[in-house]
């Protein structure tokens, strides 16, 4: 067992404090709870020797996805600070109170993705928000926001990213996934708000909620050391695999008209044709209340795992209009200018 290290606690994310090429286990604290103390949030900090920019991974933001924890610790593994140009911020667990209580929301049931960047005065968790971002996004340069799916849900390893955005396009195509999904950026959202902010972002979906996943686990790994590499951070090939993944102009949820047991008939990133069936809806007698059909040709990227389900419920993610990747839309590796120049 190695030796557990002195936590440091911090009011604000303050990375020039910090010595170079070492790694730095802080908690920065945000708003108050009911206490009386404030929220403390886990960030590690590998500050580098030399210059650099500076790329934040923020994982459950939604408190029961977890795969992007696991991925946080492996890389931290594979960094050496000692070697590092820039600096890598990375927080584990973002919303510490859904985390606390294996939910998807923060404390009030409020989903923190929903309402970003929050507002001083506001709910506890639009005021958690406001001070997770300006404490603790604020100071990013690039981000990768890891998430997976919600409970009841599984989904592939898939990204959501702007590739009308040349940075954004760059971004998602590194991590070399399953399927990218061509997604513009949602209000609310910790990605849509970076971006708004100057700071390029993507969201990656890793796999289902509640567990880790080690096989994703180790391919977003692979992509985030490719994108590190990319960003001169750290040395080695920059690995252009992106005729790998399938891009999807667009997405959407296909939903239940009855309710019942569904049984959802596709598999995670199988390619449906408009027309198969996809799911059936049986009342509790085991009589077919529903058969749905896909009205479109696309790939499955997430579906829902619950048998028991209501009139309405999701059933299978769907996405379509598939297009092709082009290795030729990643800039150069010699051609990427750090943000500091």
């Amino acid at each position: 067992m190695s030796k557990i290290l002195t936590i440091k606690t911090q009011e604000e994310l303050d990375v020039l404090s910090l010595k170079k090429g070492q790694v730095h286990r802080l908690q920065i604290e945000l708003s108050d709870n009911a206490v009386g103390v404030p929220w403390s949030v886990p960030v590690i900090v590998l500050r580098g020797v030399k210059k650099g920019p500076v790329l934040g991974i923020t994982a459950a933001l939604h408190g029961n996805e977890l795969n992007g924890i696991s991925t946080i610790f492996q890389l931290l593994k594979e960094v050496d600070a000692s070697q590092l140009s820039g600096t890598l911020i990375m927080v584990p667990i973002s919303n510490v109170p859904g985390y606390l209580r294996n939910q998807r929301e923060f404390s009030d049931n409020v989903d923190l993705n929903r309402i970003m960047p929050g507002k001083i005065d506001g709910v506890p968790s639009s005021i958690y928000a406001h001070h997770f971002i300006n404490k603790i996004v604020k100071k990013f340069d690039y981000l990768l926001d890891l998430h997976t799916a919600s409970h009841g849900r599984v989904n592939s390893l898939y990204i959501r990213a702007d590739l009308e955005t040349e940075m954004t396009r760059t971004l998602a195509y590194l991590q070399k996934p399953q399927i990218i999904v061509k997604k513009g950026d949602e209000d609310g959202t910790l990605r849509g708000w970076a971006n708004d902010a100057g700071i390029p972002a993507i969201t990656i979906e890793i796999g289902n909620a509640n567990l880790f996943q080690y096989k994703l686990i180790d391919e977003t790994l692979d992509g985030i050391l490719n994108t590190l590499k990319y960003l001169n951070m750290i040395s080695g090939e920059v690995e252009d695999l992106i005729e790998d993944s399938t891009i999807c102009s667009k997405s959407y949820w296909i939903y239940t008209k009855r309710g019942g047991i569904i049984e959802v008939l596709p598999k995670l990133a199988d390619r449906v044709n408009s027309g198969d069936l996809i799911a059936t809806v049986s009342d509790v007698f085991g009589q077919v209340k529903e058969e749905i059909f896909s009205e479109h040709s696309g790939i499955v990227i997430g579906k829902n795992v619950r048998p028991n389900c209501d009139s309405g419920n999701r059933v299978l993610h769907l996405g379509v209009d598939i297009i092709e990747a082009d290795s030729e839309d990643i800039p150069g590796h010699d051609d990427y200018e750090d943000p500091e120049d």
